[in-house]
């Protein structure tokens, strides 16, 4: 059995429960023997401006840029820096410029090494800024162990933090170093599993003999310009000193002012940031009079956490609100009875007057932690009593029972804090654990000890499996948790039930980090071994244990709570091509490759909700209680980089690269071939307006951040020659077509590493762009290098009217009816109901003909004419042709907007007569549903296609004239758009001669729609036909869908098809069936490619192509060229429901 075969024992509950959160440190350190680590890079920068290495280790900041290092600079403008790291330590850091508050990081992934074990003195590590591969590692002369292997992407240390040496009132505290616990059960070495951006970062320890502890606040609580949360934040915060008072705060945030006590995302992220900023320090605690023991905490903690639990219960499609809500758990204290009772945690009472210990040390100890603790706690508490267990630790002259005393006690204040190690957390559960769960716990505890066991150097065979065996038990054993809490929290749960829920939901919580840490590990592993070049080259072996790592992190995703549906199809396809194996031959490479997209896709979308909702808030937040701008800036950064999506992200990338190596692929896909000179510039979207200004001065090529399909190619530039887009689209959705059209040179690439290493670089720059069947190059332009003929055409923009005055397309001569009356789809004509009625007519005749190849759905159609007669009808035909004189006059802007949504809603409002709308709905079964369409005078014409450019309303019951009659005006409304507008005016089309008669089908319920190009659209090869399919509807291959289509290429004359392209849209889209509107809306589903025919069988992909290839052959005779077909499979039948010329 496979590996990932071997995954399915955890069964259906893999996808229970949400998580993703991160937990708050302890802060033990292990006195280890130290190697000197010399930094050096040469760069010139500004007056005024420096250099900072800051990484993992506290040595480098722990990822804080105010606590890492400055580097010095020397002539020659060479900066090195020196710093000491205990040896076997895996190193991850980068470099940044500092200048004032402004901070920026070198681009590309984290630089990572490994720091040798052994007696080396001196390790030397030079790079270049912004060059990944430049990274040397060498170990200087006269040391014992070898050079290190450095690494692309290393795992994030988990060397833990000093407390500082400032001074304190009384005695210095000293660094509190790292404490190696030996895990009772055997199972190995148990280091600390605190993520790096949970470091300390606020006052250094202060042992005090007398009560010096200080009510004085410095700080800044500016509420200009605040609202909702972060205001309620603020001002809580400049009431309340101590942290009762700020967890008062928050629970008003998220509970009593929340609606239902069911709290918004505004509420969860601003109070997440809020709490993670006291949590390491960043936001002080101070003293805030009375005595308020840590039960008055507690009882705050359970409040909150009875909202966070319906959170994460009712969350449903919001998933990102269950994964905001888990992060807040974790920044919470424990509410178990030893905490909520009157006097809790009152062994350090007991310890502060113990007479086997020296006075001065008591008096420390019950002013620096025990009257502080009892009067005010705060996570400064735990600070102290970290680097009080240190100080007694390594000083060595107390008793031995003074010091397990103290030990305990500061287990039980981890406790108390959720700070504990997993180990801890789980030993925590007790009694709770059914023999399930304890053999579950029990596994992973062994696993992880012989991972530990084989050592941090290791880089054979023996080393991956454990790390893998301890994945695979860590997730099973999570798996186990998820479904326990999976059951949601009953309102009327005893105070025992919920606390004993907490450790629940903490421990599911914590085994993501250390999936975390141990993926991290992993991938160093693969790095040393040999990247992506190794798999490529490795065979089947080479994959498994990579590809299981693979769906073990997608479904800690899934268990997080994560699109879980999303991670379970892809779980299952990586694990089928897996198992039929042959990785490094071509098509299951591509195969593999497009799996693997899919999965990158997953994590740039939980990366792009995090940015949507913490950058903007800790901005805020930050600047309101006046904290350091460079902590503010790298807040979310840090998240996202402590975050199990991060590790699975850099393994996702990885095996891409190895895939593609593997299929022969490139990371440029060129949709329209040409080549294009021109300023590059960079836009967010293609909308007009995306530039303005010098930087709209053509002629130009955009490198576009995202497209949704329904743009107009020339909108955001007047002169746009090219199109570099960072995510792929299909081939011949509609932006691809209007891209030919236009004679636009298109191409995509969603390797974000190659974007930023190739392309950005150049932005602002003249650039040359080619594109064609051999592949995409870009590169700055020579001077005086001039367009080519094929790009000198140019792109008609879609705001502009043509230089010339004439115009680029004509629309077709219509006959308006002078009676409301509907026309049967065989009758249809050009010149009455328009082109792509009539050309559904013909394809209705030619699929009635014997022997043909497909077939065609019937239908009516309400002809020219009809719209004006309705406007007539409702006494609006003088408002309505002011409204066109004000459309064709408005300039682009906010008053073509104005124009445009006064003449739809105008338009919206007729009511078709009920006799035409019953003579329509006659016409079909009153059981079936019917699709309603534009077929205007100025679409699917040479030189004009309008591809997608007006509505198409699905979903309308034909037995239901006045949904029907809803569809119809929304469609005439279609013509009015502002793009359609625009379009037309870039035409050169006056807006007064586009007419619309509509189009009305039964409507089809596909298993799979296809687009297809009965001639090559890339190279123009005639004897090629290209076709495109998807799941379901056909809106997701016309529209922008992220993601790719199965895309084939079928020689005409033989019928041989060959598979460029595998499918790997997260979802179909089916019809909503049911109901009386016409939305035009869809039921989404998720789509296992593992289960569908065209990616699992080659005879299937043989068939369908040389089907498809007979009926585009057919189309092309009887229309005389080559043609753009949209169309159907239901069952063994092939459906075409529209064609027109192709571009």
């Amino acid at each position: 059995m496979s590996f990932v075969g071997a995954l399915s024992a955890l069964g259906a509950s893999r996808l229970c429960s949400p998580s993703a959160t991160i937990r708050r440190q302890t802060l033990q350190v292990h006195a280890l023997a130290t190697t000197k680590i010399h930094f050096s890079t040469t760069r010139e920068v500004g007056f005024g401006e420096s250099h900072k290495i800051v990484g993992g280790h506290p040595s480098l900041g722990s990822w804080d840029v105010g606590s890492a290092p400055t580097m010095n600079w020397n002539d020659g403008n060479v900066w090195t820096l020196d710093v000491d790291v205990p040896g076997g330590e895996g190193l991850e850091f980068k470099c940044i410029k500092v200048a004032g508050g402004h901070v920026e990081w070198e681009g590309g992934n984290n630089r990572c090494c490994q720091v040798p074990n052994g007696a080396t003195k001196l390790v030397n590590i030079a790079f270049a800024w912004g060059d990944e591969g430049s990274l040397a590692v060498q170990v200087a002369e006269g040391s014992e162990t070898s050079d290190s292997q450095p690494s692309s992407n290393g795992a994030t240390s988990n060397g833990t933090t000093s407390n500082g040496t400032g001074p304190s009132h009384s005695e210095p505290a000293a660094p509190a170093p790292k404490q190696a616990s030996k895990d009772p059960s055997g199972s190995g070495t148990w280091q600390d599993d605190r993520l790096p951006h949970q470091q300390w970062q606020g006052r250094d320890v202060a042992f005090m003999r007398s009560n010096e502890h200080s009510r004085e606040r410095q700080g800044v609580w500016s509420l200009e310009g605040l609202q909702g949360a972060t205001l309620s934040l603020v001002q809580g915060d400049q009431k309340h000193g101590n942290w009762l008072g700020k967890l008062e705060t928050t629970k008003k945030v998220l509970v009593d002012e929340a609606d239902k006590m069911l709290p918004d995302m505004d509420a969860l992220a601003s109070a997440y940031i809020y709490l993670q900023l006291i949590s390491t320090g960043a936001i002080p605690c101070v003293e805030g009079g009375g005595h308020h023991r840590p039960n008055r905490h507690a009882e705050l903690s359970r409040d909150i956490f009875r909202a966070l639990e319906r959170v994460i219960e009712l969350a449903g499609d919001d998933a990102l609100k269950a994964v905001i809500a888990r992060k807040v758990h974790a920044r919470l204290p424990s509410f178990s009875d030893a905490y909520t009772q009157s006097t809790p945690l009152t062994r350090i009472r007991d310890i502060a007057h113990r007479n086997d210990i020296p006075s001065d040390l008591k008096q420390e100890i019950k002013h620096t932690i025990q009257n502080k603790l009892h009067r005010n706690a705060g996570p400064e508490d735990l600070v102290a009593t970290e680097a009080m267990l240190t100080r007694i630790t390594q000083d060595g002259s107390y008793s031995q029972d003074f010091v397990k005393e103290f030990q305990i006690f500061t287990h039980e204040l981890r406790d108390f804090f959720n700070a504990g190690s997993f180990k801890d957390m789980l030993d925590g559960l007790g009694e709770s654990l059914d023999e399930d769960s304890k053999q579950a716990a029990d596994r992973f505890l062994q696993a992880k000890g012989k991972a530990d066991a084989v050592g941090p150097d290791a880089q054979g065979p023996e080393a991956a499996g454990a790390l893998i065996e301890a994945l695979h038990s860590l997730t099973s054993l999570r798996a186990t948790l998820a479904a326990r809490l999976s059951s949601g929290l009953r309102n009327d749960a005893p105070d025992n039930s919920i606390s004993m829920r907490q450790r629940w939901r903490l421990c599911e919580i914590r085994a993501e980090e250390v999936a975390f840490v141990l993926l991290s590990r992993f991938l160093n592993l693969l790095e040393v071994q040999g990247g992506p070049e190794a798999l490529a080259q490795g065979g089947d072996k080479a994959w498994a244990l990579p590809l299981g790592a693979a769906v073990l992190g997608v479904r800690h995703l899934g268990l997080g709570g994560w699109q879980g549906p999303e991670c379970m199809a892809i779980e299952n396809e990586l694990g089928t091509w897996q198992s039929k194996g042959s990785l490094n031959e071509h098509l299951a490479a591509l195969r593999l490759k497009s799996s693997l997209e899919r999965a990158q896709r997953l994590t740039q979308a939980f990366t792009d909700a995090l940015l949507a909702v913490l950058p903007e808030r800790a901005d805020t937040l930050g600047r309101a209680l006046g904290i350091e701008d460079e902590r503010i800036q790298v807040f979310t950064e840090a998240e996202v980089r402590a975050s199990v999506v991060f590790q699975l992200s850099r393994l996702v990338t990885l095996l891409l690269k190895g895939a593609r190596l593997s299929s022969g692929g490139a990371e440029w896909d060129a949709m329209v071939a040409g080549r294009a000179v021109g300023v590059l510039r960079e836009v967010d979207t293609m909308e007009a307006g995306a530039l303005s200004g010098d930087a709209a001065a053509g002629p130009l090529v955009l490198l576009v951040k995202s497209a949704s399909g329904d743009e107009e190619v020339g909108a955001a530039a007047i002169d746009l020659r090219g199109v570099l887009l960072c995510h792929s689209l299909p081939h011949l959705s509609h932006l691809g077509v209007r891209a030919r059209q236009e004679k636009v040179v298109f191409a995509m690439c969603d390797d974000e590493e190659t974007i930023s290493a190739k392309v950005r670089p150049l932005i602002g720059q003249r650039v040359v762009l080619t594109a064609s069947t051999e592949g995409v190059t870009i590169a700055a332009a020579e001077a005086g290098e001039a367009d080519d003929a094929s790009a000198s055409a140019g792109a008609a923009s879609s705001q502009s009217q043509p230089t010339d005055g004439k115009p680029s397309g004509s629309p077709s001569q219509t006959e308006k009816v002078k009676k409301a009356a509907i026309v049967p789809l065989a009758e249809a004509e050009v010149g009455t109901c328009g082109s792509k009625a009539a050309a559904c007519a013909q394809l209705q005749r030619l699929a009635e003909a014997s022997g043909s190849a497909f077939k065609a759905p019937t239908g009516v159609v309400l002809p020219f004419g009809c719209m004006d007669l309705a406007i007539k009808d409702a006494k609006k035909v003088k408002k309505f042709q002011g409204l066109l004189k004000d459309v064709e006059a408005a300039a682009p802007g906010q008053a073509l907007d104005d124009a445009c949504e006064q003449l739809q809603a105008l338009i919206s409002d007729l009511k078709p007569s009920k006799g035409l709308l019953q003579e329509a709905c006659s016409a079909f079964e009153p059981d079936v549903l019917v699709i309603v369409r534009s077929s205007a005078n100025v679409e699917d014409l040479e030189g004009m296609s309008g591809a997608g450019l007006y509505d198409s309303l699905a979903n309308v019951p034909a037995g239901d004239p006045a949904a029907l009659g809803k569809a119809v005006t929304g469609v005439w409304a279609s013509l009015y758009t502002r793009r359609a507008v625009l379009t037309r005016r870039a035409a050169g089309v006056p807006q007064a001669e586009a007419c619309m008669a509509v189009l009305v089908q039964e409507q089809l319920s596909p298993d799979t729609s296809f687009v297809l190009h009965t001639a090559s659209p890339l190279g123009g090869d005639a004897d090629v036909l290209v076709a495109e399919l998807a799941v379901g509807l056909g809106e997701t291959l016309a529209s922008g869908t992220r993601g790719s289509p199965w895309r084939l290429a079928v020689d005409k004359a033989s019928g041989k098809t060959d598979v460029t392209c595998f499918a790997n849209f997260s979802q179909a889209l089916t019809s909503a069936q049911g109901g009386s509107e016409a939305s035009g809306n869809y039921k989404q589903v998720t789509v296992d490619y593992s289960r569908q025919a065209l990616s699992v069988d080659a005879d299937k992909q043989q068939s369908i192509g040389k089907s498809l290839s007979a009926v585009g052959v057919q189309l092309e005779d009887a229309f005389g060229g080559p043609q753009d077909v949209e169309g159907a499979l239901t069952g063994s039948e092939i459906y075409v429901v529209q064609t027109r010329p192709q571009p």
